[in-house]
C-alpha cells in the first residue's frame, strides 16, 4: 500500500525490472486512483530502453500529458528521490525550464509502494512541452539551422548551473551524492569485475587527479548528470528547451555536464570516416554550444581545457552504467561496444577514442 517513508531504506535489497513491473501491474490497479486520480488502463507504459533507469507510464488528464515515473533502483532509495525533486523544484521557482513534479491526491510530491521490504518511489511529472530531437528523427525544427539547437543547448545547462550555485538545500533533508565518491566508494567496488584490474587501476588514478580539483563556488554544485538529447525536449515553435530526468543529479564540477553534451555531439559526425574533419566538426559543435551557456553562465579557460579529464569520467560513468545494468537487470553483454569503452579506459586514448585510430566510422564505438 501507498504510504509515506516510514523504514529504513539505506541498505535496500536489490529488485529487477521485471519484478518491478510485474507488482506495479497488480498494484497500480487500485493506487493509480488512489493516488493519482487515474484509471490504470489510461496509462500507457513507455518501452524500456537498454540501461533504464526506471519504468516510465505516460497519461493524459483533463487535456495535459503527464508523466508517472517509479523508480526502483537499490541506490535511489525515496529520500533521494525527494532530493532530487526539491532542486528541480528550486530550478523551476527561478525560471529554468524543466518538467515540475505534481502532488498526488495525498499533497505529495512522491509516493512510495513496497515490494516486500523495497520501497518503489513514484512521482508525476508534467511532461515537458514538445518532442525529444530523436522522436522527430533528430530532425530539427523547419527554417532554423541546427546551431540554434546547439546554442538553446547550452543556454539551458548555462542556466542551471547558474541556479544550482545558489541552491541550498534543507540541512534536515538527505542531501545528493557526491559523484566522485559514489564511484569510488560503491559503484567502482561492486559493479566492476576483479579480472578487470587495469580498469580498476586507471578508474583510481582519475578519481584521484578530479579530488586535486578545487570546488570553486562557479564551477562546483549540484549537477543534472545526465543532459543528454534524450533528456529534454524542444519547443518546435521557438526552439525553447525543457529539461526532465534529474534523477542522476549529483554534486559535482560543472564541466561533466558540459563533457557529456560533449559525448553526445558525437553522433552528428560519428559516420564520417575523416578524423580530422570529426574533429573540426567537434570543435564547431562545442564552440557554438558554449557561446549558448555564456549568456547564463562562465567558466574560466582553465576550467574549459580539463575538457578532456570530464570526457574520460563521463566515459567511465558509462561503464559503470553497464556493468550495474549487467549485474542487476541482467542485460546482455554487448561485447562489441563495451570492449571498445574498455579499451579507451585501459590505454587512456582521449576523448571516447573519437580521433583514434581505433575507432571505425563504419561501426561507431565498437571494438572489430
Amino acid at each position: 500500500m501507498a504510504q509515506p517513508l516510514a523504514r529504513n531504506t539505506r541498505r535496500l535489497p536489490m529488485v529487477d525490472r521485471d519484478q518491478a513491473l510485474s507488482f506495479l501491474q497488480q498494484s497500480l490497479q487500485t493506487q493509480a486512483e488512489k493516488l493519482y486520480g487515474i484509471a490504470l488502463e489510461d496509462l500507457h507504459l513507455r518501452p524500456a530502453h537498454q540501461g533504464g533507469q526506471n519504468i516510465v507510464y505516460s497519461y493524459t488528464k483533463d487535456s495535459r500529458e503527464y508523466i508517472l515515473r517509479i523508480s526502483f533502483r537499490s541506490d535511489r532509495p525515496p529520500e533521494q528521490i525527494q532530493a532530487e525533486l526539491d532542486f528541480v523544484l528550486f530550478l523551476s521557482d527561478h525560471g529554468a525550464r524543466v518538467s515540475t513534479p505534481v502532488r498526488s491526491r495525498q499533497g505529495r510530491y512522491s509516493e512510495v509502494l513496497w515490494l516486500g521490504e523495497r520501497p518503489l518511489s513514484l512521482v508525476v511529472f508534467e511532461k515537458a512541452p514538445g518532442d525529444r530531437l530523436a522522436d522527430r528523427g533528430y530532425q530539427y525544427r523547419d527554417g532554423a539551422p541546427i546551431e540554434e539547437y546547439f546554442a538553446n543547448w547550452g543556454q539551458t545547462l548555462g542556466k542551471m548551473h547558474r541556479l544550482a550555485r545558489r541552491y541550498a538545500p534543507d540541512p534536515s533533508s538527505a542531501r545528493r551524492a557526491l559523484l566522485v565518491d559514489t564511484l569510488a566508494d560503491q559503484t567502482i567496488p561492486r559493479y566492476v569485475p576483479a579480472s578487470q584490474r587495469r580498469v580498476r587501476e586507471r578508474c583510481a588514478q582519475l578519481i584521484e587527479r578530479l579530488r586535486q580539483l578545487p570546488r570553486d563556488e562557479g564551477a562546483f554544485g549540484l549537477i543534472h548528470g545526465d543532459f543528454s538529447d534524450g533528456n529534454f525536449c524542444i519547443d518546435y515553435a521557438d526552439g525553447t528547451i525543457t529539461a526532465f530526468d534529474f534523477d542522476d543529479a549529483a554534486y559535482c564540477w560543472f564541466m561533466y555536464d558540459l563533457a557529456d553534451a560533449w559525448r553526445a555531439g558525437t553522433g552528428w559526425i560519428a559516420h564520417e570516416a575523416d578524423a580530422e574533419k570529426r574533429r573540426a566538426f567537434m570543435e564547431r559543435y562545442f564552440a557554438t554550444l558554449l557561446q549558448g551557456y555564456a549568456k547564463e553562465h562562465t567558466l574560466s579557460g582553465e576550467w574549459l581545457g580539463r575538457l578532456p579529464l570530464f570526457v574520460e569520467l563521463v566515459a567511465i560513468e558509462a561503464v559503470m552504467n553497464e556493468f550495474r545494468a549487467i549485474a542487476e537487470q541482467g542485460e546482455p553483454y554487448d561485447d562489441e561496444g563495451l570492449a571498445f569503452a574498455l579499451r579507451c579506459i585501459e590505454e587512456g586514448i582521449p576523448f571516447l577514442g573519437f580521433f583514434d585510430p581505433i575507432y571505425s566510422h563504419e561501426h561507431p564505438f565498437q571494438l572489430r
